[in-house]
């Protein structure tokens, strides 16, 4: 018998792939057990994985709910709740989407076999809608059988354009002496906290010892664009320069709050102010 992994055991993997877009793959892993709360903590992680990849709320909802109707699907209705048996999910971010991967072990079911729900016949039946929620929450979606036995169901979610737009861009401005670093974007692992960090280095490689960095267009920082910042802020300190921050929208000021980073920067909430700090 194999041995079972809780209710959900995530694996998260990393690789570069490439300077385009969002450069950089990254994997969620889940083996799930059959039952009923698997859906439901299927659904936060992956939910959780989206939003982080740049997701907006509604397709975080949308891509949660198709994820729950699937995991459901596999464990209540392909193995049956069978203690004996599980659920694979992989959800891999790729440049231009979201794909996810949903396999049971049981006997499966033909798609051409599941009832149209919105069949005036159907339309009072108590179930049979969790496959319609998963092709009306993605955009692509696929299910075949697999060898010896069970069922995979592919489904992919494809970025939208405002969300392909929040590459990581910085761009460097003079006033009163002091250099203006302007953010927009997310920082977060890969080539956005690596652009960061190689552009802070580089002011220090050249002298410029007033450094603020606005971070008013910033939408997200993960753990990797804190490093960033502190990377930045060692690299500037370490010449006798100073670096501070200012205009941080309310997420990334509870960020730098819980993890004690307002200690370190100094942090202002108009530039003027900012800019008059260093004099």
């Amino acid at each position: 018998m194999r041995p079972k992994v809780g209710s959900g055991t995530p694996v998260n993997r990393s690789k570069h792939t490439g300077n385009q877009g969002r450069a950089h793959s990254r994997r969620l892993e889940l083996t799930l057990e059959s039952n009923v709360e698997s859906a439901g903590l299927a659904e936060s992680l992956v939910a959780g994985f989206a939003q982080a990849a740049g997701f907006n709320e509604l397709e975080c909802q949308q891509i949660g709910l198709a994820i729950r109707e699937a995991v459901a699907n596999a464990a209540l209705h392909g193995n049956r709740c069978d203690e004996n048996k599980t659920v694979s999910l992989t959800a891999d971010l790729q440049p231009s989407c979201l794909g996810v991967s949903v396999r049971d072990e049981g006997e499966g079911f033909k798609l051409d076999e599941v009832k149209d729900p919105l069949n005036n016949d159907n339309l009072l039946r108590d179930s049979g809608r969790g496959i319609f929620l998963v092709r009306a929450c993605m955009n692509d979606f696929t299910v075949r059988r697999l060898e010896p036995c069970g069922t995979e169901i592919f489904m992919m979610k494809h970025f939208s354009k405002e969300a392909q737009n929040m590459n990581l861009t910085t761009s460097s401005r003079q006033v009163d002496g002091v250099t203006v670093v302007d953010v927009t974007g997310r920082i977060v692992l890969g080539e956005e906290s690596s652009t960061l960090r190689e552009s802070l280095k580089s002011l220090a490689a050249n002298g410029q010892k007033k450094v603020l960095l606005n971070l008013a267009g910033v939408t997200y920082i993960d753990s990797s664009g804190l490093g960033a910042l502190v990377s930045g802020f060692t690299t500037i300190t370490g010449q006798q320069g100073q670096m501070k921050l200012v205009n941080l929208t309310n997420k990334v000021h509870d960020l730098l709050q819980i993890t004690k980073l307002l200690t370190v920067f100094e942090v202002y909430t108009d530039e003027a102010t900012a800019i008059a700090s260093f004099r």
